[in-house]
C-alpha cells in the first residue's frame, strides 16, 4: 500500500491527484504507484517520489500516459 515518504515530504500529496485523474480512481492510482512502470525504467513510481527530480519524472510520465504515450 502507498505510504507517505519516510522524510514526510509532500510529493505523494502533489502527485496523487494527477494519478487519480489519469487512472480514474484512488484505488487504481495507488495500485499504479506501487507497480514498476515501463516508462520509468521499471522503477515503482512511489519509490521515485522521495526526490524532487523523481517526482517530476512521475508527473511527466503521468502526462504522457494521459495522452497515450506509454514509453
Amino acid at each position: 500500500m502507498v505510504e507517505q515518504n519516510s522524510d514526510g515530504s509532500p510529493q505523494l500529496a502533489a502527485v496523487l491527484p494527477k494519478a487519480i485523474q489519469v487512472f480514474g480512481s484512488d484505488e487504481a492510482a495507488r495500485a499504479w504507484l506501487d507497480r514498476p512502470a515501463i516508462g520509468l525504467n521499471q522503477q515503482r513510481p512511489i519509490d521515485l517520489l522521495s526526490t524532487p527530480e523523481g517526482s517530476a519524472m512521475v508527473v511527466v510520465f503521468l502526462g504522457r500516459l494521459e495522452y497515450g504515450v506509454y514509453t
